[in-house]
């Protein structure tokens, strides 16, 4: 009898205790449940504030909006409200706890670290640029003699523009190394900050970059001569194209004046400067003379700058330089767009819209060669006599952004022979190399015409980088792809002269490739301490060999590419494990800005 007694209260017991933690864990259920819905509200309602606050700033992306005072203050008002209201909700209990949740975490972290980024950016960084901006605008660039710039103005502000520019380089390298979010609303939500946030640091750094050099490159350390230098993309080389003519620039404290431009004619007689290594890259049945046409073939500007004043030396005209400016007609048409038209003695205007193709195509249907080069010579003079004349602030602020974009498209190059003043040209990027930075690794595609002509214009590329592998040694793999489409159709063929089209190129077979075939001696560097793999080539393709060449390695190949068709190249890149930042794609300049080329991150982030 006892024991049943005893049976039925341990009976009692154990259903009291399992009633209970039933109890508890309805409880506890409700509670989370509650804590679910409650954190998704939250969730919902900083990614709406995160992304009305970057919209409030993306227009800052355009320097128009960034000199206006009115429109930038008012944007960072609405930002700083949104960014407020967001930290104060991220910053709470619930998500300190749901940023150790397996998974889940990852994508709290990346929001709450999206987050402190706007509100930095936001609320001190872009008040602070706001303010120096304000202060140059209001400056006056008048100096003392006429048409003399005060560069006092500028100066003053280089301070502010580096210290911005460093905390927005600083927060943007912040947001890109936040952890990859796995749920696809806030995955997408960062993918859309983190883009906006990256093109106002790509701005602010080029701006900054060209205040800091603008007084040092029209002479505020005294009198400096340039060397002007103007290519032609339509027949392209490596870093640029076919130069078609020099002449110099003479600055000293702000007052500028241009001299004439001479036609290649007047150099070529003068011989070649090139190096055995530089010609064994580029012999065989389509060889270049290396004369003064064919120095942007190699890729390093510190090396097309050398050879550029071993030429001028050599002629009628030489004289001590300081250093090399090289421009190409796109440069010329974002300076026509902003210092206004030109009309030429024949009638015709060229705006900001159609000098590139005038100069790179539609001057050789015009016009005989004789006059192709009295055209280039006006064009260029009058582009560089206007950007520098009747200077204002705005129009500063303008120029600053066009250089920086242009620089790094090899469409714009401003290169110093004096050593202190090194990092105000090429150390700010305005004299690309082929790739040799480590930590901002790139991998380079140059292409070099080798039928005499100028089918340049009509060669579109388009280019894929795809990140394959984040590897335990930090190096990341990616896979590039690269396409070159030839144009030309028949109806253009028929209209064309020979100077365009140039001649009958060798075919497979013994089948000749008709006039309008490209050729295109082809050259590819892998990434400072990273390397190259598995090259391929669709289309027609040959003599691919590996090379060196001004101490980097290189693969080296011939593409011939016919009226209509395409030749594509597939191959793999390991970057560094040094690499602080994304591959990037350097190739041979175009006729115009969009390089069209795609980058896919998704597969893995930056450790």
């Amino acid at each position: 009898m006892v024991r049943h007694v005893h049976s039925a209260r341990g009976a009692h017991t154990t259903r009291n205790i399992l009633l209970l933690v039933l109890g508890v864990l309805v409880v506890l259920g409700a509670v989370g449940g509650f804590c679910a819905w409650r954190f998704y509200q939250q969730a919902m309602d900083v990614r709406d504030h995160e992304l009305a606050a970057v919209e409030a700033v993306s227009g800052l992306q355009d320097v128009s909006q960034l000199r206006d005072a009115d429109t930038m203050n008012a944007a960072i008002e609405q930002a700083q409200v949104h960014a407020s209201a967001a930290k104060e909700i991220a910053d709470g209990a619930l998500w300190r706890v749901a940023s150790y949740v397996p998974v889940l975490g990852d994508d709290v972290t990346a929001v709450r670290g999206m987050v402190d980024v706007v509100d930095g950016m936001v609320g001190e960084t872009l008040p602070s640029l706001a303010s120096t901006v304000q202060t140059l605008m209001n400056s006056g660039l008048s100096g003392g003699g006429e048409g003399q710039l005060n560069l006092q103005p500028i100066a003053d502000a280089q301070d502010g523009f580096a210290k911005a520019n460093e905390l927005v380089q600083q927060q943007a390298d912040a947001i890109n190394a936040l952890p990859q979010p796995h749920i696809g609303v806030v995955r997408s939500a960062y993918e859309q900050g983190k883009e906006q946030i990256n093109k106002v640091a790509d701005m602010l750094d080029q701006v900054s970059g060209m205040v800091q050099a603008m007084p040092k490159l029209l002479g505020q350390d005294g009198p400096r001569t340039y060397l002007l230098v103007a290519q032609t993309t339509s027949e392209q080389r490596s870093g640029g194209g076919l130069v078609g003519s020099l002449g110099t620039m003479q600055v000293d404290n702000g007052n500028i004046s241009v001299g004439d431009f001479h036609s290649n004619k007047e150099f070529v007689p003068l011989g070649e400067s090139a190096t055995a290594e530089e010609h064994d890259v580029f012999s065989g049945p389509l060889s270049f003379s290396f004369d003064v046409r064919d120095l942007f073939a190699v890729p390093d500007f510190s090396r097309t700058a050398e050879m550029l004043n071993t030429v001028w030396q050599r002629s009628e005209y030489a004289c001590d330089i300081d250093g090399v400016i090289a421009i190409d007609p796109l440069f010329i048409q974002e300076m026509v767009r902003i210092n206004g038209d030109i009309t030429l003695d024949n009638g015709q205007v060229l705006t900001g819209d159609n000098t590139a193709e005038f100069m790179l195509n539609g001057i050789y249907k015009a016009f005989d060669p004789d006059t192709q080069d009295v055209y280039f010579e006006y064009v260029a003079s009058a582009v560089m006599d206007g950007a520098f004349s009747n200077m204002t602030m705005d129009k500063m602020m303008q120029i600053a952004q066009a250089m920086g974009t242009l620089a790094e498209g090899r469409h714009f190059y401003a290169y110093t022979f004096h050593e202190d003043e090194a990092e105000y040209f090429q150390g700010a990027g305005f004299a690309k190399n082929a790739p040799d930075s480590e930590t901002d690794p790139e991998v380079g595609i140059y292409m070099n015409e080798q039928n005499a002509s100028k089918l340049g214009w009509y060669l579109h590329r388009s280019s894929t980088v795809t990140r394959t592998a984040c590897n335990e040694d930090g190096s990341q793999a990616y896979h590039v792809t690269f396409s070159i489409t030839n144009t030309l159709t028949s109806d253009e063929m028929a209209g064309a002269t020979t100077y365009i089209l140039g001649g009958a190129q060798p075919g497979v077979d013994g089948i000749v490739a008709p006039s309008g075939t490209s050729a295109q001696r082809m050259l590819f560097y892998a990434p400072a301490g990273g390397s190259i793999t598995n090259l391929t080539a669709s289309g027609d393709v040959r003599d691919q060999e590996n090379k060196t060449m001004d101490g980097k390695n290189l693969i080296t190949n011939v593409a011939y590419i016919a009226p209509g068709k395409t030749v594509t190249f597939d191959f793999d890149v390991t970057a560094s494990a040094k690499a602080e930042s994304d591959l990037r794609l350097d190739q041979t300049p175009a006729g115009w800005l969009d390089e069209n080329v795609t980058y896919n991150t998704s597969a893995c982030s930056l450790k």
